[in-house]
């Protein structure tokens, strides 16, 4: 169950905002902006076009850049190129810069390239100007290690019920 969070195998279960690639280059630089501001599901659609651009050495080393810098993706061969795109996407909005810091530069600017060029992310650059290049902190995951369901002493009920009452008092006037 670790594994398939993402947590164990070598992925720390706080980590610190990996160091960002080299940002000299105008592609990579755009590809981070697009990987911090794009919703999950255009960068997944357009990562899914640039896997099937790729060549297979490219595909390989990005595949080698998810297994060492999330420990995932075991399973995977270079052809699973749609799983292998969730992953990317997957590995970059919980643990932002470590895909990047572990993708080589070479196989990083070909999947730039390509994901730039992917009609999935027509118009997602919008921002990209006024971006200060800052990286987010990493998504703090903790109030769910327990499934979402710990009781904290003088909580309400189970992890549902406190989420009922937090929805229903954000709706309620202050």
């Amino acid at each position: 169950m670790r594994r398939a969070l993402g947590r164990g195998h070598g992925v720390p279960e706080s980590p610190a905002v990996a160091t960002a690639p080299d940002d000299s280059d105008p592609f990579v630089r755009q590809y981070r902006y697009l990987l911090r501001s794009a919703p999950a599901d255009a960068l997944e659609n357009a990562h899914r076009e640039a896997m099937l651009e790729l060549t297979a050495p490219h595909r390989s080393a990005v595949l080698d850049a998810v297994r060492t810098g999330m420990a995932s993706g075991a399973h995977l061969t270079v052809d699973d190129t749609f799983r292998l795109a969730h992953l990317v996407v997957f590995a970059e909005k919980k643990y932002p810069g470590q895909f990047l810091a572990a993708c080589p530069p070479e196989a990083l600017r070909a999947l730039a390239d390509h994901v730039l060029l992917a009609e999935a992310s027509f118009g997602l650059l919008g921002g990209y100007a006024a971006w200060d290049g800052a990286e987010p902190p990493p998504v703090d995951d903790s109030a769910w290690a327990g499934g979402g369901f710990r009781k904290e002493k003088g909580a309400l009920g189970n992890g549902r019920d406190q989420l009922r009452v937090a929805r229903a008092q954000q709706w309620l006037p202050s």
